[in-house]
């Protein structure tokens, strides 16, 4: 199911009036909140190459950590020759001066890349939305769908480098051991973008517009992984149409409280669904 994030200055502005309450939410100030992922995925680690604690003193999770964290950021390069195996992590701690069998940290090596990965994408994103790179290019009543579309365009260009082997890491999220974490990763991304856009919602449309942005966001990856139109044309379509539906059932969820309600069961499962998420708690 689809869902319109609407945006707020005390209460949720209306269609009609929603500009002038949207526009200071998205430019930061008392709005901006911490990125919650694990750094830019094409960024420098720390240059300390430590984590400290109080009196510099390092403890061993925390040096465990980093360690994970920096192979993780050098296997990334990676992935494109050795998709998202133990292999790239392998070549990404040898890279660093670390032994080969260093990947005996990690549980399941390609795995922890991919929602590495995703984790450090989802940050990069929340940095974009919390600077105010990604602003409302318009004063018109339609600026909603252009920042929603954008931001999902945004993130699903990030995977660009990685889109041969991005079929494999959905794989891999889609185990049992690995989807809730991927769930979680998902439900951060839209909930950036929810609160960006100026979501405050307490009731039932807090879940519709995150419910409904996640399946957009899952139905638009899955039809980049098949788009051969220029500059993946098809795709950004796809995205604009799907927002601006999301857009007009959100405004039927407005003023009828049980409908909002019935959306909401009813989306869980088609979301499970689309993103294969299946598994028993």
């Amino acid at each position: 199911m689809f869902c319109r994030v609407l945006s707020k200055s005390g209460n949720f502005a209306r269609t009609n009036n929603f500009r002038a309450a949207f526009r200071p939410n998205v430019c930061g100030g008392s709005t901006s909140r911490p990125c919650s992922g694990s750094g830019n995925p094409n960024g420098n680690p720390d240059s300390s190459g430590q984590l400290a604690t109080d009196g510099n003193k390092v403890d061993g999770e925390s040096y465990e950590k980093d360690v994970k964290t920096k192979i993780l950021q050098s296997s990334l390069q990676h992935v494109p020759r050795h998709g998202w195996s133990r292999d790239t992590v392998a070549a990404g701690a040898e890279e660093l001066g670390y032994p080969d069998t260093v990947h005996g940290l990690f549980r399941d090596p390609g795995a922890e890349l991919a929602l590495y990965f995703y984790s450090a994408s989802n940050d990069s994103l929340c940095r974009l939305l919390r600077d105010g790179t990604l602003t409302l290019p318009t004063e018109s009543k339609a600026e909603l769908t252009v920042f929603l579309t954008n931001a999902i365009k945004t993130r699903l260009l990030m995977l660009q480098p990685y889109l041969n082997q991005w079929p494999q890491a959905i794989a891999l999220l889609s185990k049992p051991s690995n989807a809730p974490q991927a769930l979680s990763n998902l439900m951060t991304l839209v909930n950036d973008v929810c609160y960006y856009a100026g979501d405050r919602s307490i009731d039932t449309r807090w879940y519709t517009r995150r419910i409904g942005l996640a399946t957009i966001y899952k139905s638009s990856e899955l039809h980049l992984l098949q788009d051969g139109s220029q500059g993946y044309d098809d795709t950004w379509k796809f995205v604009r149409r799907a927002v601006e539906e999301c857009v007009k059932l959100d405004s039927m969820l407005e003023s009828n409280t049980q409908l909002a309600k019935d959306v909401v069961t009813a989306s869980v499962s088609t979301a499970k669904n689309i993103l294969g998420l299946t598994w028993n708690r």
